[in-house]
């Protein structure tokens, strides 16, 4: 299926190909139409996958259409004769052009195929063959070829030679300046002058037509003409599916119309203007009248009446020349304004104080959600594993030994001891590094999330993409809604992966530590020095060996080896007592500065998994939004 940016692509690749073939460099968007096409691209490119594929399809064909239109003659404007089924609209088409070019019959349908009156021949053929129309009647050309036959006095006026009717493309008028306008004040004899203007008359399909190709051809033709004319007679100009399938939908893309009330011979002249009441008034209920170049008239290809009226009012339109690029720039705001039904309201994504208190909240509940907890108490419980083996009573130290370290059961923070990353990468904590500079990861043992842990990180992400797309409406809200959760599956990996990356810090030595382990062993030497000195007299006393006295310290109750082995034990459950607290002291602050760094993890993962992802998303919206600017 070809995608709206491919379709862009081919556009640009096309109107390229036709720049090179002329000689020329491809165009710059410079112009401001060229500028508004080039916003409108990035539009489509931006609403990829969030505006519905079928009107993005619809706005890139409707683009290529009309910058196409616009390397085409803008000389000529292009008019076609729409009408349902025994309008009469191709006996009208006939009386315009004064000549039978298109082909009226009583039976039906008439028309199949799209003939085109062309005056002024020249640069209309590019035109014509970018319309596909084959069937090509120049009636100029037929009138100077017929001028022989021409009977005296048609030449005169408004009158062509050959056909006795005016040309429609043609229109005469007094003469410009303040000279001229005194004159024909004064004496009714300003000069005059003619303006004319490239003019192709199409006449189409029946819309209604009971041969499919028929209604698709006139239905493609509307989109492309320059002004439609809408022939419609007193039997069904009320019709419904001539108002709702086709006048409707046309207005809303800005299309330049004339409605005609053909075969008003048919009524008696009071109901004309009832009927033309009756019309205008559908008109101005669906919008339509807004889109007209002028009130409802009555004609009658028959009669001839209202048929100079009609003319006229085409000959002006010719030769203002500018209908095709008011055309051009009425579809191209409704391709706007198309796109801007889609650009999610008025509303914009939360910011500032709102979307960082959304952002705290998901923070929050992604933590408790997660397994931080457990690794916290695993590596609290570590830490004071850790201290108990180097502040501990040294007589009862190796017991702690027996006990399996919680954090190394989880086979985390046995990279502390081998990697060999700077200070830096340790104190960055979680997400700290790129994975490629990462140390080298092992696998954790953390138990895998419950399904109530994951039912409440997912909750936590779609109330936080609830919250940020409040204020948007449809298809942006949804859009916003699946980016916040594209890489929900992502988190709980990311964030144990990210577990095992962490600098838990239990491979290093503190201060404290030592100096109470110098203590306890300047205990335990102590008492050792004392219970050898007490045995040593013991045993030389049985031995009936006579030692000198033990010293007695001054002011000591008792001698001096009762008094080391006496401070060694006091002293070394002294501090061991005193280690105790101070592990306790330690792992509170240990606790608080890890449970710190795995919240700035669990930030740094939901920053990348979620928050990141919708913030796109939002500054997608708001150039979407910016691009239809035009």
């Amino acid at each position: 299926m070809t995608t709206p940016e491919k379709k862009l692509e081919n556009t640009e690749r096309n109107t390229n190909g036709r720049n090179t073939e002329r000689g020329a460099t491809p165009a710059v968007a410079t112009s401001p139409f060229a500028r508004s096409v080039a916003s409108l691209k990035d539009a489509i490119s931006y609403g990829e996958g969030r505006v519905p594929e079928t009107v993005l399809l619809d706005a890139a064909e409707t683009l290529e259409r009309l910058s196409q239109r616009r390397e085409l003659s803008t000389e000529h404007t292009v008019i076609g004769f729409f009408g349902a089924t025994g309008s009469g609209k191709s006996t009208l088409f006939n009386a315009i052009a004064g000549q039978n070019i298109a082909l009226s019959a009583p039976t039906r349908p008439t028309t199949s195929t799209v003939q085109a009156a062309i005056w002024e021949a020249e640069g209309s053929e590019e035109l014509l063959d970018w319309l596909g129309i084959d069937k090509r009647v120049y009636p100029q050309t037929l009138a100077l070829a017929a001028e022989g036959e021409a009977t005296e006095g048609n030449g005169a006026g408004k009158h062509n030679k050959a056909g006795g009717v005016a040309a429609p493309n043609a229109v005469t008028e007094p003469a410009p300046g303040l000279f001229n306008r005194i004159r024909r004040a004064v004496g009714g004899r300003g000069e005059m002058r003619t303006r004319t203007g490239g003019l192709i008359l199409l006449d189409m399909p029946d819309f209604d037509s009971v041969t499919t190709t028929n209604r698709d051809l006139a239905a493609r033709m509307m989109r492309y003409v320059d002004v439609l004319v809408w022939v419609v007679d007193p039997q069904k100009y009320a019709d419904a599916v001539i108002h709702r399938d086709f006048m409707v939908p046309l207005a809303a893309s800005g299309a330049q119309a004339l409605c005609v009330l053909n075969q008003a011979d048919k009524l008696a002249p009071a109901e004309v203007p009832a009927v033309l009441a009756s019309l205008t008034r559908l008109l101005q209920a669906e919008g339509t009248e807004a889109h007209l170049l002028a009130a409802p008239i009555a004609v009658s290809a028959r009669t001839g009446e209202g048929v100079d009226v009609l003319r006229d009012l085409l000959a002006q339109v010719a030769a203002a020349k500018s209908l095709s690029l008011q055309r051009t720039d009425a579809q191209l705001h409704a391709t706007a304004s198309q796109l801007r039904t889609y650009a999610g309201g008025e509303g914009t994504v939360l910011a500032g104080a709102y979307a960082l208190d959304a952002e705290q909240k998901l923070v929050k509940a992604c933590y408790s959600s997660s397994q931080a907890e457990q690794v916290l108490q695993a590596a609290t419980a570590s830490y004071r594993r850790a201290a108990g083996q180097r502040t501990g009573w040294i007589l009862t130290r190796w017991m702690s030994r027996l006990k399996a370290d919680p954090l190394r059961r989880l086979h985390l923070g046995q990279q502390d001891e081998t990697k060999s990353a700077s200070k830096a990468e340790k104190s960055a904590g979680m997400l700290g590094s790129d994975s490629e500079n990462a140390p080298e990861l092992v696998a954790s043992s953390l138990p895998p999330l419950s399904a109530a842990q994951k039912a409440g990180m997912a909750n936590a992400v779609r109330q936080y993409s609830k919250q940020m797309a409040a204020r948007i409406d449809e298809p942006w809200k949804r859009s916003m809604k699946e980016t916040a959760l594209s890489r929900e599956a992502e988190l709980p990996e990311l964030l144990e992966r990210d577990m095992v990356r962490i600098d838990y810090g239990l491979g290093r030595t503190r201060a404290p530590w030592v100096i109470f382990n110098a203590l306890q062993w300047i205990a335990l030497l102590s008492a050792l020095v004392g219970v050898g000195w007490l045995t040593l007299i013991s045993g030389m006393a049985y031995l009936q060996i006579q030692l000198p006295p033990a010293p007695t310290p001054e002011g000591s109750p008792v001698p001096l080896p009762t008094l080391l082995l006496l401070l060694g034990v006091l002293l070394g459950i002294a501090s061991a007592g005193v280690g105790r607290l101070l592990t306790a002291m330690g792992s509170r602050y240990y606790a608080r500065k890890l449970r710190g760094r795995l919240q700035t993890g669990v930030e740094k993962a939901v920053q990348s998994c979620v928050v990141a992802p919708v913030q796109q998303e939002a500054k997608r919206l708001n150039a979407y939004r910016k691009a239809l600017d035009i």
